[in-house]
């Protein structure tokens, strides 16, 4: 049976991709003897849930199940806070743009999600930590970050009125990514 590897998201618009777009760019100056591949900026999102490998057939019941969810909030809203790294800045895999959400929104929404994905046989990950990565250090050259591992970054305000539910395909040139749906807090 086919799959379709997918993941669950809130995509920034254009202003905010350009934003973040700068702020990595100084990024690659600061940290140019790292061996990162830097993240392209028009794909730059925020994952709420990596969901794996799913069997095509199901695709449709599960766009169906988020299309029906309901929300007392029409936006998400976020700022900017600082540049982290996963797991720590001791030899990192991931350098990111660390997001302060104003309410609880997010873990609303992140509730609901992993209610559905456990009927389509998806453990929730672990607990969401709203950030959107720039870049992913290459795991054979990893060095160590000697600095504070939270870097102040220019504060703006970043808000989502929309999820979505994204296929990601892996080629020689990297991820590709393409909306499946969108799900508008608005109904």
């Amino acid at each position: 049976m086919p799959k379709k590897r997918l993941f669950i998201s809130l995509n920034p618009d254009e202003n905010v991709l350009n934003e973040l777009g700068i702020i990595q760019q100084n990024l690659k100056e600061k940290y140019s003897v790292h061996n990162i591949r830097w993240g392209e900026t028009d794909k730059f999102h925020l994952t709420l849930r990596f969901l794996g490998d799913i069997d095509e057939e199901n695709i449709p019941a599960l766009a169906g199940t988020l299309e029906r969810l309901k929300f007392d909030f029409e936006t998400i809203s976020f700022e900017t806070d600082k540049i982290g790294f996963f797991p720590a800045n001791k030899y990192p895999n991931v350098i990111y743009a660390g997001l302060n959400e104003f309410g609880n929104n997010t873990e609303l929404l992140v509730g609901f999600i992993d209610k559905i994905i456990l009927n389509f046989g998806v453990k929730p990950d672990k607990k969401f930590i709203p950030h959107i990565t720039l870049g992913r250090f290459n795991r054979n050259k990893r060095i160590k970050i000697n600095e504070p591992e939270n870097t102040a970054i220019k504060k703006f305000i970043i808000e989502f009125d929309s999820f979505c539910l994204m296929q990601s395909s892996l080629t020689a040139a990297g991820s590709v990514y393409e909306l499946i749906n969108i799900f508008n807090f608005r109904k």
